[in-house]
This record gives C-alpha cells, sequence and structure tokens, in this order.
C-alpha cells in the first residue's frame, strides 16, 4: 500500500478577557459539561454532546489535588486574573489520523501532553472528539487547554512575570526620568511564551503520529510544515467556528463555508496540475538519459569514422561528417533539432549570459524570492542544471532578453487560461457527480411520488397513508437533485455521465498544460534573477576598473609634478 501524505491541522490561541472570552467557558465546550463561572455568574452549557471520547485533567508537581475538579481549575484561573484584558488560558485544537481506535487516541495525547506541558509545570485539561458530517466523514480531533502561570511550591499561582532592572555599562542601575525610580522591564519567568513553541509543539506532534502511525503499520505519513514552507502554493483553509460549524452540519451554507469550498477547489486543482508537472518531470528526465546515450554511440561513430578518415578509407562526400560532434549527430536525426543546431550558430545573448555567469561563479545562482513558479519545482537541481537550462532556451527559440519577456507573457497568458478552464471544469465535474449521486439515491422514490400525486381526494390521502415513509423520503431526497439542477435542466443520468468523462479529459489536458507553463516559467526567473547578477557582477567589474584608472591617472599627475618640481 502507498504512503499517505496528511498535511498537520493545529490551531494555537490565547483565551483573552478583553475579547470576552471565558476560561470556564472554554473548558465547558471541550468536556461537553455544564460550568458556572464564579467570576462573571454565569452558567455555560454546551450545544453538543454526543461526539465526545475523552477528557481528563493532567497536573503538575505542586499542584492541589483538587484542580483535578474542572470548575475547580479554572475558577481559580479565573478569579485570580483581576484585570479586565487578563490571558486566560492557551488553547490547542488539532486533528488526529481518523484510522486510530479511541483507546490509541487517548495513549498518545496522554503522553504528548505530559511530555510537552505537563512536565514544564503547565496544568493540562483536554479533550478527544470525534464528529461526523453530513456525508459520514468522522473528524478525530483533540482539544487542549493551558494554564499561563506556574505553580508555586505552595500550591499557589506564581507570577507570570518578574522585574528586572536596566543597567548601564558599569552594572549600576540607570534612574528613571523623575529620579524617584530606576528604569526596569518585564520579564517572563519561563519560556512558555517563546515565539518559536507552537513550531515545535506541531512538529513534536506530528513526530509523535508518524511514530504511532509506523507502529501500528497504518500507511500515513504527518508533514508538520507549512503549504509556504514546503513551496506549495496550495492556501489552508479558515476556521469555521461553531457557529458555522453548526450551521454547515445542517446543510446551511455559510459565508466561511463557502470561502473555504473555493479554497479546497482551488488546491485540488494545484495537486492535480503538480501530478502532472511531476509527470513532466519524470519525461524529461527518461529523455536526457535517451540523448546521452545517443551522446555516447555518435561520440564513437564520429571517433571511428575519423580514423578511417587518416587511413584513406572514407570517401570525399564523407569526410565533413567525421568532424561534427556527438550533439550534432543527434541534431541531423531529427529536423526539430536540426533547427537547434543553426539556432546555436548564431549569437545568443542569453547563452551568452550564461557563460558570463559560470564563468564567473562557476554555477548559476538560486533565485530565492520574486520566483513563485520556480518555489513549485521540488526536483530544482534538474531545473538548476545547466545543460537543461541551455536546451530550454534553444529549443524555445530566445534568442534576446526582449524575446524572453515576450515569452514570458505568452506562457503566464497559457497558465491562467489553462487554471481558469481547470477551475471552472473542476466545479462542473464536482456538480455532475454530485447530481447523478443525488438523482440515483432519489430515483426508486419518483414513480412513488408521481402516483401520489395523480391521485385527489381521499384517494391521494389513503395512498399518502400507505407511503408514507417513502413519500418523506422522496421529499428529503428531492431537495439537493433540484439545488444541484439548472434551470430547464431535465433528468439525464447518461448524458451527465458522458459530460463527466469529457470533462475529464479536459480537465486533465488543462493540468498538464499548466504545468508545463509553471516549468517553462520557472526557467524564465531563473534566467531573470541571473541576469540581475550578471549585471551587478559587470557593474562591479566596471567600477573596479574605473577607480584602477583613477588611480593610475593620479600616478602620473604625481610623479610629472615631482619631474617638474626638481627642474
Amino acid at each position: 500500500m502507498s504512503m499517505r501524505t496528511k498535511y498537520a491541522s493545529t490551531r494555537f490561541s490565547i483565551v483573552k478577557r478583553s475579547k470576552g472570552q471565558s476560561a470556564v467557558d472554554a473548558a465547558s465546550y471541550i468536556s461537553r459539561s455544564v460550568l458556572v463561572s464564579e467570576y462573571d455568574g454565569k452558567t455555560y452549557r454546551p450545544k453538543y454532546h454526543e461526539d465526545l471520547v475523552h477528557c481528563e485533567i493532567n497536573l503538575p508537581e505542586y499542584a492541589p489535588e483538587e484542580w483535578l475538579d474542572r470548575a475547580v481549575l479554572w475558577n481559580s484561573v479565573e478569579l485570580n486574573e483581576k484585570q479586565k484584558n487578563a490571558q486566560l488560558c492557551r488553547t490547542l485544537k488539532a486533528a488526529l489520523p481518523n484510522d486510530w481506535s479511541y483507546e490509541l487516541a487517548e495513549e498518545t495525547v496522554r503522553d504528548y501532553v505530559q511530555r510537552n506541558f505537563v512536565s514544564k509545570g503547565m496544568c493540562a485539561d483536554w479533550a478527544i472528539h470525534d464528529s461526523v458530517n453530513q456525508n459520514g466523514i468522522h473528524n478525530l480531533h483533540f482539544h487542549l487547554m493551558l494554564t499561563l502561570r506556574p505553580v508555586e511550591e505552595n500550591g499557589k499561582w506564581g507570577a507570570k512575570q518578574r522585574k528586572e532592572y536596566i543597567l548601564d555599562k558599569d552594572g549600576n542601575k540607570i534612574r528613571n526620568k523623575s529620579g524617584r525610580g530606576f528604569k526596569s522591564r518585564a520579564v517572563d519567568v519561563n519560556d512558555w511564551n517563546e515565539k518559536g513553541n507552537s513550531r515545535k509543539w506541531r512538529k513534536d506532534l506530528t513526530d509523535t503520529i508518524n511514530v504511532v502511525n509506523d507502529r501500528i503499520g497504518l500507511p500515513e505519513y504527518w508533514e508538520h510544515r507549512s503549504f509556504k514552507e514546503l513551496g506549495l502554493e496550495q492556501e489552508p483553509t479558515r476556521h469555521l467556528g461553531p457557529i458555522a460549524s453548526a450551521l454547515e452540519r445542517k446543510g446551511i451554507r455559510t459565508e466561511k463555508g463557502d470561502a473555504n469550498r473555493a479554497i479546497m477547489e482551488h488546491n485540488q486543482t494545484l495537486q492535480r496540475a503538480r501530478m502532472f508537472y511531476d509527470i513532466a518531470w519524470n519525461s524529461v528526465k527518461n529523455l536526457e538519459k535517451w540523448e546521452q546515450e545517443k551522446a555516447a554511440e555518435a561520440a564513437k561513430n564520429a571517433a571511428e569514422k575519423k580514423a578511417g578518415k587518416m587511413a584513406g578509407d572514407i570517401p570525399a562526400a564523407q569526410e565533413g561528417e567525421a568532424e561534427q560532434t556527438a550533439v550534432g549527430s543527434i541534431q541531423k536525426e531529427t529536423s526539430g533539432t536540426k533547427e537547434v543546431s543553426v539556432f546555436a550558430a548564431m549569437k545568443n545573448e542569453v547563452l551568452e549570459m550564461l557563460e558570463r555567469i559560470l564563468a564567473a561563479f562557476g554555477r548559476l545562482h538560486l533565485p530565492l524570492i520574486q520566483a513563485p513558479n520556480f518555489k513549485k519545482v521540488s526536483n530544482r537541481a534538474v531545473l538548476m542544471d545547466i545543460e537543461n537550462v541551455r536546451r530550454f532556451v534553444e529549443e524555445k527559440g530566445i534568442d534576446s532578453f526582449e524575446a524572453l519577456e515576450t515569452f514570458a507573457v505568452q506562457q503566464e497568458a497559457s497558465k491562467k487560461e489553462a487554471e481558469e478552464i481547470c477551475n471552472r471544469d473542476g466545479r462542473e465535474i464536482r456538480r455532475l457527480k454530485e447530481l447523478s449521486e443525488a438523482y440515483a439515491a432519489y430515483a426508486p422514490y419518483i414513480p412513488i411520488r408521481n402516483e401520489y400525486l395523480q391521485k385527489k381526494g381521499i384517494a391521494q390521502a389513503v395512498y399518502h397513508s400507505q407511503h408514507k415513509k417513502e413519500l418523506e423520503t422522496a421529499k428529503e431526497l428531492r431537495i439537493p437533485v433540484y439545488e444541484l439542477l439548472r434551470e430547464g435542466e431535465k433528468f439525464t443520468p447518461k448524458k451527465w455521465e458522458a459530460q463527466i468523462k469529457e470533462l475529464t479529459q479536459e480537465y486533465e489536458k488543462q493540468s498538464r498544460r499548466y504545468g508545463r507553463s509553471t516549468v517553462n516559467l520557472a526557467y524564465v526567473e531563473l534566467l531573470r534573477h541571473n541576469r540581475k547578477m550578471d549585471e551587478r557582477d559587470q557593474k562591479n567589474k566596471d567600477q573596479s576598473q574605473s577607480r584602477q584608472h583613477e588611480k593610475m591617472d593620479r600616478g602620473q599627475k604625481q610623479k610629472k609634478k615631482h619631474q617638474e618640481m626638481e627642474l
């Protein structure tokens, strides 16, 4: 079974009183239990209960046992924070593999929480949920709440920060402007708020998941890096929140839900394009291998012919052939590459720039910024290979930087058009598939519904009582069908199937086109960047020569002045 790659979904946040948030409310939500806040007097009741798998509290050293009671713990946190803008706790929501058992999920989350947080002195309240959407797809995940204050040895809450005096170069305190005190700054008493923690905790979670998956033989690899870090143009979906999630579960579309569906559609297009791009690169590598073999064979033949010429065995008409290079021999075999040979003999400022870069630096420069297409290329070593770059320039007929920019404009237009077609066809394919599935479920109930509508009066009432369940099911199944049908569109399942097949072929064709354009534009970005580096190098050389000439001129003038003084 092939290994699947999953991208970790984690969300860290801080519960803040300034935003009207409550730690007791958050604890009620994740534990699916009714809690009363002693701070604001409110009773918090969760709206859902059925998705709770497990919840528990883990305490660090010195924490009193009474804090194992969720209400006691979070009311203690709330009452200890006096300020209106107080930060109450840190939260984390993270996805887990849906193929895990609940027992395995509990064991793994408990280990993760203990190692990363409780062992550092934080109180942890966590819960595992397993929600199911309207399509029957599970979403196994866990919620975690963490305290922000350390626990002192006496079992009381400690300070988040301590005062640190600012010292001068001699180690003495510096008085403030009023002269009555000394300058100081607030310093965290621990490292819980360090900027890199969320990334560190996210990576540890994915490492833990991957170890467990390997242990149980689940072919799933979890990636902690973001799409941006991986060089992917995929966009992460937005957090729906409880209200939008509840509406979506009921089948009510929301603005956030529509935005996420658009994002997922766009990401799907990029994934398909990436797949065809990888196929294209594999084809390029196979072609390179074939060309190398042909080049070696041609070089061998050329050497044999040259040896025969020296012995007087080769007719005069064939003398020129023996002097051809291996690449030239290959170029003779196909008309397309023969044109490349003629083109290569012409002046080409792009190739000249490449030669200057190689002479000055020994390699091509890697574009790190303003190169969105280059970043999509996974096998950058192939892209950076000088022979591949030369071949690209020659085969595309790019003999100047003006021609390069013209080519870039054409490829950008081609890529944009391919993406638009993929998005359009992708939407239509999805609609037709959903429509076909919805109609297949509704079709068996159509005759029953039609017969019911044909009857009148008492006969209709009797028929309804006899087929009440079927008619109710027909009513429910009819709704999604007519939501997906366009105005004037009829029930034509065979036509839908043919359209899906036709659109899928076009979608794959445009995905390949998108991939080719991406590769071409990556080459363009590489050449643009190296042109800038070449211009910078030439400018530095010119300035160096100018300074050298100025120095020589000054030396000659001083020498002439000394000679005149001696006279």
